[in-house]
């Protein structure tokens, strides 16, 4: 590896050059200057792997030199040396992305440590082929990740210094006065299967937009249900300055993807990490109304607790319908995508289209029970076969009928009841499904692993669900990521191979599926325990 130094003081600067072997140890020193102005021409002819300067110097200084060769040359490992202590200089280099910050006194052995430290780094992240299959195994990775701290996060699983331990392993900043919710899913308006890949470049392009917020806006993914806009902030009124601002972006998105509708919700503000559970729930509260109102938009959970709680305004929002007016379609909408978790919430906002009618009439009720009663019946009889395909009669005896609608409070827990049912039936079935969708990623992958491109998005496309679902449902039904699972596969057939074969190293490597051999040995290392060639030498175990 090549190093290059910019340092003013010649004796110092002679000292590190001539008084470390640096060919001895795997260096080249391939340069020197004395202020950065005159180093970053020779930098950019020399492109070292390694620069190491001085920060006060002539002309200029080694921390303007360090931001310009950050910015044009963002792969050169950067070592700065001072012999001053403030704080804000460490700051600056910091901010900066230099990989070490020496002070000075410092002798060629402590120097050469931290450049063989700096030049392993290096070594490690050329191990692994930038934007290949391994980079969009990585982002995988890292999407689970994430969602396991989300739900640590809305479970209160573990203390605040956990959380922020986790949210940092992550690039993610947890620490801020207040938070809050937003909570949405785009669905196709049609089920052509091209517009699957819409829906993914309609969440790329917000997921871009949220990159002007920087470290004040976070993303989860929350599949099947949708994503999780974490919002941060000093205070309330920035948070609804961002999404306020936010929105206006979305709305802008959305004009671009007509083919695609959306509903999503904005939870409550919460002043502690701890407390983001209520605002979880207070966005899925609102989440459930895309069942009541129009499709494309974004609802204030906030307004419509108030408005709940104030008043008959909450027909502005679900609308004070006429009995012969109630639809349908929407409790079918609500049986085929709702949670079991959100039905008496359904079922409560649903009759308070009856009106008073539903609260007096003993024969009003009746009737809405009978017609709850086959609606859940045709939903079941589409989804289920044999038993689970049949709900027990309503009113199997007078007493039983009686006791039904004998009060709104009763008629509103029997349906309540009629809808767990059919939804418990509808979710085993989902289960099974995404049990026989997982299989058939298993035998995909062990049928393709050879594939250098076999990757998360291949195999979703196969199975023909979305990667995000995929990586969630893998990850649940394997208790292990798509990647893991797809690296024991190779893994375990490199073994074989070098076993129970002659072919070399990199013939493995090639036949399993990776492209590089150095980073197949360092694969295999790191899981295995020994290198390939160890392994085969039997200083590996099964």
């Amino acid at each position: 590896m090549k190093v290059f130094l910019v340092e003013d003081e010649f004796i110092v600067r002679e000292g590190i050059k001539n008084n470390v072997d640096w060919a001895g140890n795997g260096f080249e020193f391939c340069g020197e200057a004395s202020d950065g102005e005159l180093a970053f021409p020779m930098i950019s002819n020399e492109k070292p792997d390694i620069l190491i300067t001085d920060i006060r110097m002539p002309f200029m200084d080694g921390l303007e030199l360090s931001r310009m060769v950050r910015k044009e040359f963002p792969e050169i490992k950067i070592i700065i040396l001072s012999g001053h202590e403030e704080f804000e200089y460490a700051k600056a280099a910091i901010q900066i992305g230099v990989e070490e910050y020496l002070l000075k006194p410092i002798n060629g052995e402590e120097l050469l440590q931290v450049v063989n430290r700096v030049a392993e780094k290096i070594r490690q992240e050329r191990q692994k082929p930038a934007g290949g299959v391994e980079a969009l195994n990585e982002s995988e990775i890292l999407e689970n990740e994430k969602r396991q701290l989300f739900n640590s996060l809305i479970n209160s699983d573990n203390s605040l210094a956990d959380m922020l331990g986790a949210g940092k392993k992550l690039n993610l900043n947890l620490m801020a006065a207040c938070y809050n919710i937003l909570l949405f899913k785009l669905q196709r308006n049609h089920k052509e299967q091209e517009f699957s890949q819409r829906i993914e470049e309609f969440y790329g392009d917000i997921i871009r937009s949220l990159e002007q917020y920087g470290d004040r806006v976070a993303i989860f993914d929350r599949a099947p249900e949708g994503k999780v806009v974490l919002f941060m902030g000093e205070t309330i009124e920035e948070i609804q300055d961002t999404i306020k601002n936010f929105l206006k972006d979305f709305q802008e998105i959305f004009c671009n993807y007509q083919e695609v509708s959306y509903f999503g919700a904005i939870g409550k503000p919460v002043m502690r990490l701890s407390e983001m559970n209520l605002s979880y729930e207070m966005a899925s509260h609102g989440f459930s109304y895309r069942f009541l109102t129009d499709q494309n938009q974004i609802v204030d959970s906030a307004n419509i607790q108030n408005q709940e709680e104030g008043s008959e305004s909450v027909s502005t929002m679900i609308g004070n319908v006429e009995v012969q007016n109630l639809d349908k379609q929407k409790i079918e909408g609500f049986l085929k995508g709702g949670e079991i978790e959100e039905i008496e919430f359904f079922v409560e906002e649903y009759m308070k289209n009856t009106g008073d009618a539903g609260k007096n009439s003993l024969i009003f009720r009746q009737y809405i029970v009978m017609d709850m009663y086959f609606v859940a019946g045709n939903f079941l009889a589409q989804i289920a076969k044999g038993e689970e395909s049949q709900l027990g009669e309503p009113f199997a005896s007078p007493d039983q009928m009686q006791e039904t609608i004998s009060s709104y409070e009763s008629t509103l827990a029997y349906i309540a009841d009629l809808f767990r049912q059919v939804m418990e039936v509808r979710d085993r079935q989902t289960t099974e499904h995404n049990s026989d969708i997982v299989e058939n990623a298993r035998h995909y992958i062990n049928e393709n692993y050879g594939d250098e491109e076999l990757t998360l998005n291949k195999v979703a496309s196969q199975v023909n669900v979305s990667p995000n679902h995929l990586s969630a449902m893998f990850s649940q039904r394997m208790g292990q990521t798509f990647v893991k699972y797809l690296t024991d596969v190779r893994l375990t057939k490199a073994k074989e191979l070098l076993k129970c074969t002659a072919m070399r190293s990199n013939e493995i490597c090639e036949a399993i599926g990776y492209r590089d051999p150095h980073y197949f040995s360092h694969i295999f290392k790191k899981n295995v325990g020994c290198s390939p060639m160890q392994y085969r030498e039997g200083g590996g175990k099964d």
